[in-house]
């Protein structure tokens, strides 16, 4: 198995599994038993290779998961992104709460409850052409808040980390 490049300290293991198998299996007279041996071996081996860079993708992928692509920085937002994103939502009910009540209704069941534009007309016994007017007025406002926290000027990572609070 040295010969194959294997990982020497996964020799003994590799060997345990191909008496496992040997001792397990029920076949019949082998012309070759030492070439019957040797391409047990070397399957044996191919499947740990395959296992072990299957584990090592399962293993990158977590790690990717947990910190991020470039395996530098957590993906879970720090507390000031967490900050920054409700006081956004914030911000975006009480545009939403500013709207008119039949409006801020239509919005919410086409954009959070997923409710056809079709079905909301029929329930609000508007036509088709009515509620689409409502969710563009209520788009427009959303629109400027967007524009609004777009321009807004927000610190880069080397600024907030040169923030003391002293």
């Amino acid at each position: 198995m040295l010969a194959r490049q294997c990982n020497p300290a996964e020799v003994d293991d590799l060997l345990q599994d191909l008496y496992v198998k040997l001792s397990g299996v029920q076949t019949g007279p082998v012309s070759n038993p030492r070439a019957y041996l040797y391409q047990m071996a070397n399957n044996l081996l191919h499947d740990h290779r395959r296992g072990r860079r299957r584990q090592q993708a399962r293993d990158d992928h977590w790690a990717r998961n947990r910190t991020g692509d470039d395996l530098e920085r957590d993906a879970e937002p720090t507390p000031e992104e967490s900050a920054i994103a409700r006081d956004e939502l914030e911000r975006v009910n009480a545009v939403i709460a500013l709207l008119p009540d039949r409006t801020a209704q239509i919005l919410k069941m086409y954009r959070l409850d997923g409710v056809s534009q079709k079905a909301i007309a029929n329930s609000f016994g508007l036509s088709l052409s009515a509620v689409e007017k409502h969710l563009q007025r209520a788009y427009r406002k959303l629109l400027l808040l967007r524009e609004e926290l777009d321009s807004a000027p927000q610190l880069s990572q080397t600024e907030a980390d040169d923030v003391s609070f002293s």
